[in-house]
């Protein structure tokens, strides 16, 4: 088996090896590829003639292919198009650095050609169009162009970090992109307000975490007061429509044990020997459950007309429980475990509020899950 695996590994290396060889990059018409393992291959085999002719007829290839590339995207009106021009601007600086850390890549190719100051301009420009995009969607004031406009004012300060205000822009962008959400949070009587209140916080947080990749913002209503922003797009309403907390469930069950050949010392005509006897014993198990369950309904709700846009109703349980035991009988006829069992007092339960927080952890999960699913196109 291990001969087996050595083969194919080395045939798999072989594989991506050809795959990825100067002489096949080149003739499938991947120039710059080929420019980048002739280079690196020349670097441990600088006197390999293959790798040589390759990187010689691959080098002004991948030059006229940049460079093509180049003008047809300056020429087109594609809003990505300084994107390309940037992008084969790198290439060529790439490949021109590659061989001017090779002794022997330089000597077949002594000048390679280098486009650092075209490459800063380009930037710039492409800065000013990305800037110019983003203005113009922002004021569309549309909550899509506001998505684009925040794409293209990254764009402009990726290129230019800091170009004009575009640091401010891009705040100003995400918050038209963002969908606004108000979660509301669910009414509990007062015994059960801390817990209720911890499950709420942890499940806001935890919501914004998980979809913090996307266009949508979730609040606490103090949260969108202190932060001015009175018109939600839509709202979140957590309701409690049923749960109890601490119902009590206990249940026991006997069972008679013995253990064979339990050995005792006894005495007959006046010498102690062992003799072995079956001990038997009646063992108890009790158990007492402390029962807490609930349903949560969450409502997805758009805000100015206050219709309910979707909704789901969700399940959460939990059950502490605790064992102790009793016997009548010989002890020696219970297990080790039994003998555990029975020195154990029943536990005290934790209070009401644990038991809360415990029955809303399966319900945190479903809600994230949920709220994730609702929102995953934003």
């Amino acid at each position: 088996m291990k001969s087996l695996n050595r083969i194919l590994l080395f045939a798999l290396i072989f594989i991506v090896a050809a795959c990825s060889s100067p002489l096949k990059m080149y003739k499938i018409g991947n120039y710059e590829r080929a420019v980048t393992e002739s280079v690196r291959k020349l670097r441990s085999s600088p006197n390999k003639k293959k790798h040589q002719n390759v990187l010689v007829q691959a080098y002004p290839m991948a030059v006229q292919m940049a460079k093509r590339d180049i003008n047809n995207a300056l020429q087109s009106n594609n809003v990505t198009r300084y994107d390309v021009v940037i992008k084969r601007y790198e290439q060529l600086n790439r490949m021109a650095r590659d061989i001017y850390t090779c002794p022997k890549a330089l000597q077949l190719i002594p000048a390679p050609e280098e486009f650092h100051a075209e490459l800063t301009q380009t930037k710039e420009i492409a800065a000013e169009h990305y800037y110019t995009q983003g203005v113009r969607a922002l004021n569309d004031r549309t909550v899509q162009q506001a998505r684009n406009a925040h794409q293209y004012f990254v764009k402009a300060n990726e290129y230019v970090r800091g170009y004009r205000d575009v640091v401010s822009k891009i705040d100003e962008a995400l918050f038209a992109a963002m969908l606004h959400v108000v979660v509301q949070a669910p009414k509990t009587p007062e015994r059960f307000q801390v817990s209720a209140d911890f499950f709420y916080s942890n499940l806001v947080t935890e919501m914004n975490k998980s979809n913090q990749r996307r266009y949508v913002h979730f609040y606490t209503p103090q949260e969108a007061q202190n932060e001015g922003m009175y018109d939600p797009h839509q709202l979140v309403a957590l309701d409690f429509i049923d749960f109890t907390v601490g119902n009590i469930r206990e249940s026991k069950s006997s069972q008679d044990v013995k253990r064979d050949s339990v050995p005792i010392e006894v005495e007959i005509g006046g010498r102690k020997t062992t003799a072995y006897i079956t001990a038997k014993a009646n063992f108890t198990t009790y158990k007492r459950e402390i029962i807490s369950a609930g349903k949560l309904r969450v409502q997805i709700v758009e805000a100015a007309s206050q219709r309910v846009a979707d909704q789901r109703t969700f399940d959460g349980s939990y059950v502490w429980t605790t064992v102790w035991g009793s016997y009548t009988g010989d002890d020696r006829a219970l297990s080790s475990e039994q003998k555990k069992l029975a020195q154990q007092q029943p536990t005290l339960p934790p209070p009401n509020q644990d038991l809360f927080i415990e029955f809303t952890k399966p319900l945190f999960t479903q809600v994230v899950n949920y709220i994730q699913s609702v929102y995953r196109n934003n």
